[in-house]
This record gives structure tokens, C-alpha cells and sequence, in this order.
């Protein structure tokens, strides 16, 4: 998802998938999805979605649903 305009201060909420075969995120019906390589064990899947905004230019503090597949991030 290239057209991804965000700005410090904004909150979104995610609903990650983990162990797909690439990452990727989109955005339907409002609702951010985020497919991750990482498996949901041990903060991986946690990590790589830090490290997947950090690539986009953005810095993430998940906020809520640490171990939960539906998360609320901030971007710092």
C-alpha cells in the first residue's frame, strides 16, 4: 500500500494476520489489514509490524492488543 498518508499523532486500528506467505497491508471497507511473514509467537509478529511502518516511514507505538490479533497503533 503505497498511498499510506499518516501523521504523528494518529491513532489506527489493525487487524493483523500472521504466518502469510508475504507481507502486506490494505485497507477495505475501513478497516486496516496487515499480513505478516512472522508467526504470532513470542513478539515476532509484534516486531516485524514495527519494522514493516519503520520501512514506510513511520514510527509505532502499539498501543493496545499486544497479544491480540486486532491492535490499536500510534504513530510517533
Amino acid at each position: 500500500m503505497n498511498s499510506l498518508q499518516l501523521k504523528k499523532g494518529d491513532v489506527i486500528f489493525l487487524q493483523v494476520i500472521a504466518n502469510a506467505k508475504e507481507s502486506e497491508l490494505t485497507y477495505k471497507d475501513g478497516i486496516y489489514k496487515i499480513r505478516l511473514k512472522s508467526k504470532a509467537l513470542k513478539g515476532q509478529a509484534n516486531n516485524e509490524l514495527k519494522d514493516y511502518f519503520k520501512k514506510l516511514g513511520y514510527n509505532i507505538e502499539i498501543i493496545k492488543g499486544q497479544k491480540n490479533k486486532h491492535k490499536i497503533i500510534k504513530i510517533n
